[in-house]
């Protein structure tokens, strides 16, 4: 009785610490492939930002001019006192001095916020160049106006105006009347109208060189991220073959 005892203890005893350190194992590995998943997004996301902006001051800037839009009315001092006090005429002379134009075939970047001077000296830029241009001249002559801005378009909106088509103040998610930001949710997010904005935008007019790094750098991260994985279905593909040699 007591050599069957002691040989039950025996062989029971070890089981159960095995038992307790696979589901342990398995909960650090499923954790560690989180964590890997994690990095390379964030890595990806770092790797884009460098690649189209190597030189991060410029978003530095367009982020704080989102905030705090530079409306200057002293830079269109000349300009508004030779255009009447008519919003539509302002605007149209705006759309008309404003070559629409990406930001990438201006300056060089995916998203840039520029300056009332930068965008008098281009003569080029995107709704954000126009509706600040339009601004400024609304600011010097005293009329009153609302910036808005949406995720595919930038605009102002004035008293009596017909909108466009892209400017529909439910799509918009912060608006600007001068006296600082009004943040709410959009009543309305197009998402397919937003993707295919942000790749015309963004993507189309991108430098092939870029696109190239983009891709390639992030398909890199993306191995690194599956190199466990990769791994294992190495071992997978090699022993069926060792299997068949010992046969």
């Amino acid at each position: 009785m007591g050599t069957a005892a002691s040989s039950e203890r025996t062989a029971t005893g070890p089981a159960g610490p095995s038992s307790d350190v696979a589901p342990r194992q398995r909960i650090r590995s499923r954790w560690r492939g989180l964590l890997r998943h994690v990095l390379v997004v964030i890595f990806i996301g770092l790797w884009i930002g460098a690649v189209v902006y190597p030189d991060p001051r410029p978003l530095v800037g367009s982020i704080a001019r989102l905030q705090d839009p530079p409306v200057d009315a002293s830079a269109v001092g000349a300009v508004a006192a030779a255009l009447p006090n008519d919003y539509k005429a302002i605007e149209d002379f705006a759309h008309d001095y404003v070559e629409y134009r990406p930001s990438w075939t201006v300056y060089g970047l995916p998203w840039y916020f520029p300056n009332v001077g930068e965008v008098l000296q281009a003569r080029a830029g995107d709704c954000q160049a126009r509706a600040l241009l339009a601004a400024s001249v609304f600011e010097a002559k005293g009329m009153p106006y609302t910036l808005r801005y949406s995720f595919t378009h930038v605009w102002i909106d004035y008293p009596g105006k017909n909108p466009a088509n892209m400017e529909d103040a439910a799509t918009a998610f912060v608006s600007d009347d001068g006296k600082g930001w009004l943040a709410k949710l959009p009543k309305q997010i197009p998402l397919w109208s937003i993707v295919k904005n942000r790749v015309a935008y963004h993507w189309t007019p991108m430098p092939l060189l870029q696109k190239i790094m983009i891709v390639f750098g992030s398909l890199l991260i993306i191995g690194w991220g599956q190199k466990p994985r990769l791994r294992r279905w190495s071992r997978r593909a090699r022993w069926p073959v060792r299997r068949r040699a010992v046969a």
